[in-house]
């Protein structure tokens, strides 16, 4: 079948196909959605690892999880230098946190909510247990800053984002902004250049069938 001009319509890939991947920022739906975990690890899961971290090193990023990408996986991307020449880069598959220890507050940002910094109180430590994604068995005590992006990235494949972890008084200095962030969302949507969000689900919803636990 052709088209008006007379060229065959290019055909879409099925959903469950990862393909090339981008940024989303708030409020898309993927980010409040409760990932769940992956139990087949194939060449286009390699591949969306690999894409993750040249995303992340682009926006100057140091963690990144698969929800900010549109995919519906337990998978977070960390390196803490943010740098592809420098740092150690770890992958996250199906992770845990437990036995938080100590408390600290920290700035933090989200690659999701461009240019929104607040002060964000979590543990000092955590012990992370997982997978890489060779399938080698992640054990690990960990602090500092780098514990505190794994929480971080965490947080995100369970639906949660840093602003869920403000005080009050910084959820009404933050509100302004996530408002302006719902605008412009709902004006991408309008004009088309965003799926609606039955859409986006639907999408969701088949990534999630062909790699995730039924």
């Amino acid at each position: 079948m052709n088209d008006a001009s007379g060229n065959a319509p290019s055909a879409r890939p099925p959903l469950d196909t990862i393909g090339q991947l981008e940024l989303v920022e708030y409020p898309h739906p993927a980010l409040r959605r409760v990932s769940r975990p992956l139990v087949r690890i194939d060449d286009e899961l390699r591949d969306a690892v690999r894409q993750m971290f040249e995303i992340m090193y682009a926006e100057e990023g140091v963690g990144l999880a698969a929800n900010q990408v549109a995919l519906p996986y337990r998978l977070f991307i960390v390196n803490t230098e943010g740098r592809p020449d420098s740092g150690e880069e770890m992958v996250f598959i199906n992770p845990q946190l437990s036995k938080p220890r100590g408390s600290a507050v920290q700035q933090e940002g989200c690659l999701s909510l461009p240019g929104l910094r607040m002060d964000v109180r979590r543990p000092e430590r955590v012990r992370v247990t997982g997978y890489s994604l060779a399938g080698e068995a992640i054990n690990a005590d960990i602090d500092g800053f780098l514990a505190r992006v794994v929480q971080h990235e965490f947080d995100h494949i369970e639906g949660r984002l840093f602003t869920d972890r403000l005080s009050e008084a910084s959820v009404i200095e933050a509100s302004r902004t996530l408002d302006g962030f719902r605008d412009i969302f709902a004006g991408k949507q309008s004009r088309g250049e965003v799926p609606d969000d039955q859409q986006i689900i639907a999408r969701l919803d088949a990534l999630e069938r062909a790699r995730c636990q039924a």
